[in-house]
């Protein structure tokens, strides 16, 4: 390839990710903590009763007591049992949802916000849904640009595969961390780019195959992929839950019940569907259905569908991992903390060529370790606050904002120090709250992971703080005629 589309690429792969870095870096590191998203729903509520399985009779006892108790109106009802990747059973509508224990009591209310915020963080940018969907997915767009103007403008791929040069200033060294990280995940980081664009993108695909392939007809398209819902005679009565659930360890014995659903409570055309994953494939789940009685009718056929159907079918799973239980979990963690360190040390080169301007600096410094600080803090005000976390994040990020812009002594290390001690009260606020539960398995699965970044952190920011120092004394003693600390010293 000549060098002048090379030097193009460079530049295209240098400003694009110049201009959406901190976009792209909290959609990252928002992704990579919420491949866990299941995991922190059971840390919320580490006391809740945890099972293996569950029996239909205490599933009926549990929906008819929540159906008591919850008497508005719902198009749905839903159970989630206890073999999905929570082993817990819920029983909820369109409004509420609560836990119930293993004999079909029910226990307290799902309280998920930390959660959902993170959630909507990634999906969203905490902005409102119709649009913020569309600039994330753009944003996946971006990064599958990122990645192949990337490759093209490297210039000696197969020769610096495996080359991590140390010394010096520390920007090489970076440089090179930079475009390994790069090029070893690139597949990866193709498949989330391509996925999350899917998300916001789905609504264009299905005008543009409609208008292609349909005559502009969009139900078509959606009933090609989403089994339309099955014709039936009118449906009276409650739904026999109990009574289809016990037939699935015939009708799939080799499949694990997510959840169920009751589609269209109290209307005619009501009836059960339960959603099964299926082993060794991709797609989310087959859906087995049921008529009102229990009676089986049939499968959605996600699982043999066509290539197109089962390809939709197993976004969600392909972009959070969610395939091979804590496995795949733990793998898409690791490289989302690559892809979010590429968006941090592209930033950090950019700013090293351009001698580390001390406000812009410190300013992605807050953005990036003070970001977790944020969340961490957010987690700790859920504790204790009903209100809007996206305010509280978003409050929290404004202050650090301001508080890096009118102090000069916030660089580096210290919002590196800042994120660890926000981790650290974190725990100790949730040990306060919670007590003996925080001892459990939901409880020790994210506090584990997060003591140990506490111990990184603070053991990083002393390191770096010690440097610092080393430089200025050096400054001072006109050993070295640098002015200011240089983080670029440090690595990344």
């Amino acid at each position: 390839m000549d060098k002048l589309t090379k030097q193009n690429a460079l530049n295209a792969h240098t400003w694009v990710g110049i201009f959406l870095s901190v976009l792209l870096f909290l959609v990252c590191l928002s992704g990579t903590i919420a491949v866990f998203h299941l995991e922190f729903e059971r840390w919320e509520q580490p006391h809740i009763e945890e099972m293996e399985n569950v029996s239909p009779a205490v599933i009926e006892k549990a929906m008819d007591t929540f159906l008591t108790q919850n008497t508005e109106a719902s198009h749905h009802l839903y159970v989630v049992f206890p073999t999905s990747d929570i082993p817990r059973l819920v029983v909820e509508n369109d409004h509420a949802a609560y836990f119930a224990d293993s004999e079909g009591n029910l226990l307290e209310k799902e309280s998920v916000s930390f959660t959902q915020m993170l959630v909507d963080l990634h999906l969203y940018l905490n902005l409102p849904h119709s649009w913020g969907m569309i600039l994330v997915s753009a944003l996946g767009a971006i990064i599958c640009t990122l990645v192949i103007t990337g490759v093209i403008a490297h210039k000696r791929i197969a020769k610096d595969a495996f080359k991590l040069r140390r010394g010096g200033n520390g920007q090489q060294a970076q440089i090179d961390l930079h475009n390994r990280f790069g090029l070893w995940a690139a597949p990866f980081h193709l498949i989330i780019g391509v996925t999350g664009a899917y998300f916001g993108l789905a609504g264009i695909i299905l005008v543009v195959v409609a208008s292609l392939n349909y005559g502009g007809d969009r139900d078509a398209v959606i009933d090609q992929i989403f089994t339309p819902d099955p014709v039936l005679e009118p449906q009276e009565g409650k739904p026999a839950i109990g009574k289809a659930f016990s037939q699935m360890e015939s009708l799939a014995p080799e499949k694990s019940p997510i959840f169920l659903t009751v589609h269209k409570v109290g209307e005619p055309e009501q009836f059960i569907e339960i959603y099964a994953k299926a082993p060794n494939r991709m797609i989310y789940a087959e859906g087995y259905r049921f008529d009102t009685e229990g009676n089986f009718i049939g499968v959605a056929g996600y699982e043999f569908g066509e290539w197109g159907k089962q390809l939709v079918w197993a976004m969600y799973r392909l972009h959070f991992g969610d395939f091979a239980g804590l496995t795949s979990k733990w793998l898409y963690f690791v490289l989302g903390v690559m892809l979010t360190m590429l968006c941090v040390s592209g930033m950090e080169i950019w700013l090293s060529k351009k001698a580390h301007p001390p406000l812009a600096s410190r300013l992605w410094y807050s953005t990036v370790w003070g970001s977790v600080s944020a969340l961490a803090l957010t987690a700790v005000v859920d504790m204790f606050y009903a209100g809007s976390l996206i305010a509280v994040f978003w409050c929290l990020m404004l202050v650090n904002t301001a508080a890096t812009v009118g102090i000069k002594s916030l660089t580096k290390p210290v919002w590196l120090l800042i994120s660890g001690v926000s981790v650290l009260v974190l725990l100790a606020a949730y040990a306060a709250v919670h007590q003996h539960a925080t001892f459990t398995v939901a409880s020790l699965q994210l506090n584990i992971p997060m003591a140990v970044y506490v111990i990184w952190s603070l053991y990083r920011a002393t390191t770096l703080l010690k440097h610092a120092s080393k430089v200025k004394v050096k400054v001072k003693g006109g050993v070295d005629k640098q002015s200011e600390y240089n983080p670029s010293q440090a690595g990344a």
